[in-house]
């Protein structure tokens, strides 16, 4: 028999070898962490510079361009006399621009991919026109003089719906497209390349 005198220290005992176990396995348990999520990265928003207006002329290198005036046709005489009319859905846009050499050497004409017209997210190419009476791109020559001036006209086809105040006409002298396909949404504009826009509506 336990003497009654004892029973408090053996009660304590106890007790610290209780509390110490509890102690022993908070400690040995593994710590929860706490683990952010992803983070998504931002896509930079490329911005279409900012549209000249009609007659305003640029300058890239020793090449002085501009765009000097565009209309919309319903249909047109070609040079041998027949009549075009568009396909379904869609009508004739003509784009006359100016080109100079400004410098002191001859340089390359810009070929016609190097042209372009954005409506929407829809970004159109120039295609066959020679409209009478009217000087086509097609048929200047590839080269400028110094000095030399040209002007010709640009054909499009684009959507009937579409008006001059919706129109962008673009020349891109190091590339051929405003984006990566001929329908970019957003007119991703590729980076360090040379971009020059015009409103077709003066």
């Amino acid at each position: 028999m336990i003497p009654m005198n004892k029973t408090p220290n053996i009660l304590l005992i106890g007790l610290f070898v209780l509390t110490a176990c509890s102690s022993a396995g908070e400690s040995s348990a593994t710590p929860a962490i706490a683990t952010a999520s992803p983070q998504s990265t931002p896509t930079g928003i490329k911005v279409i510079p900012t549209p000249s207006s009609p007659d305003d002329s640029i300058i890239w290198r020793d090449l002085q361009a501009s765009m000097e005036q565009a209309e919309i046709t319903d249909t047109f005489i070609t040079e041998f006399g027949s009549q075009r009319t568009p396909s379904s859905g869609q009508k004739f846009l003509w784009v006359h621009v100016t080109l100079k050499n400004v410098g002191k050497s001859e340089i390359p004409l810009p070929a016609a991919e190097h042209f372009s017209v954005l409506y929407a997210e829809s970004e159109f190419k120039p295609t066959y026109g020679h409209r009478q009476g009217y000087p086509d791109y097609a048929d200047l020559g590839p080269t400028l003089f110094p000095g030399q001036e040209l002007d010709a006209w640009l054909r499009f086809d684009i959507p009937v719906a579409a008006a001059l105040k919706d129109l962008w006409f673009i020349f891109l002298p190091e590339s051929s497209q405003v984006g990566v396909s001929p329908s970019s949404p957003n007119y991703p504009y590729a980076e360090h390349k040379p971009t020059y826009v015009w409103k077709c509506e003066p």
